[in-house]
């Protein structure tokens, strides 16, 4: 790490107290000038730093600036290379072109907005300021079983942010995490194919979580069936650690066995339901999740089937 990110982990590490140049200086093995330029540059990304004559340097408490020195302190030691862009189109399609270019799984990108976010089946996503949104990419030989990926991100996602924030959370099959009877998180997974061999090389866990976005940010033909953790946009929980924290508990949701756990948190079994395909629905009763991650229906005449992908609504 360069000395500006070492100076952030510093002070991120001693958070609420002032801490001098001169012991970051001695422990950086620089110059107080050293340490000042990296404090100056760290002021200008908008990191809330005060300095105190004879006292030092402390980073406010509501400090949440995500930043790619940020984002290196938080993945270090993961094994996961991040990339950071303030504002982009999509890190869906930035982390496929990066892919393409070579860079090596797994690696995210990460970024503080984007303009042309997707949902499944190609429905735009919203992605306004006070969300977090990134995209994971990891080889293809890691995933243990390919049909398991998404529900395994899903439930990673939901236990994280459990974790990190206290709300409770449930589970829309296949990939929706809500908060009460909102949408709080919403996932994309996307393969990277590999024309000469013929299987998946890799893949591409796209996130959106809306962490601490303001009720007014969303537009007003989705802020009944929205919502997010911090609605007022006050959190002391950081946008890089929930990257951070949801990227590395995706990559040990291939190593372990979660499908349990997903099922006591997914909703939608043993309710009434529609299944929605090319703007048809049918009417079915919702069984149970099958050990490939299908959801398995029975619809009025008795017919049983497993639904491997598909729009599904609750009847209310």
């Amino acid at each position: 790490m360069d000395t500006k990110s070492q100076v952030l982990q510093i002070l991120n590490e001693n958070e609420g107290k002032f801490v001098s140049g001169e012991m970051m200086a001695n422990a950086l093995s620089v110059s107080r000038m050293a340490i000042s330029k990296a404090v100056s540059s760290l002021l200008d990304q908008g990191h809330m730093i005060e300095a105190v004559k004879h006292k030092g340097y402390r980073l406010d408490g509501k400090n949440d600036i995500l930043s790619q020195e940020s984002l290196d302190i938080f993945l270090d030691g993961s094994g996961i290379k991040g990339y950071y862009l303030p504002e982009t189109v999509s890190t869906n399609m930035d982390a496929k072109r990066m892919a393409g270019e070579g860079i090596k799984p797994p690696f995210l990108v990460c970024t503080s907005k984007q303009s042309g976010g997707r949902g499944r089946l190609g429905r735009s996503f919203e992605s306004p300021r006070g969300g977090v949104y990134f995209s994971l990419v990891l080889s293809g030989d890691e995933i243990a079983s390919p049909s398991l990926l998404t529900i395994s991100a899903a439930w990673a996602i939901s236990d994280v942010m459990e974790r990190l924030t206290g709300i409770e959370t449930s589970i829309k099959w296949v990939n929706d995490v809500y908060i009460h009877d909102k949408k709080a998180v919403g996932i994309l997974t996307e393969g990277i194919v590999n024309m000469e061999e013929g299987g998946i090389s890799q893949v591409v866990v796209g996130c959106g979580i809306n962490l601490k976005t303001k009720s007014e940010e969303f537009s007003p033909s989705i802020r009944d069936i929205v919502t997010s953790f911090y609605p007022t946009g006050e959190s002391k929980v950081q946008r890089v650690e929930v990257i951070s924290e949801c990227a590395k508990a995706i990559i040990k949701a291939q190593k372990i066995d979660f499908l349990e756990e997903y099922r006591k948190k997914c909703f939608v079994t043993d309710k009434d339901i529609y299944v929605i395909r090319m703007n048809e629905r049918k009417c079915a009763h919702a069984l149970r999740i099958d050990k490939d991650g299908h959801l398995v229906v029975k619809y009025g005449d008795g017919s049983i089937e497993a639904l491997s992908s598909g729009e599904v609504s609750i009847r209310l």
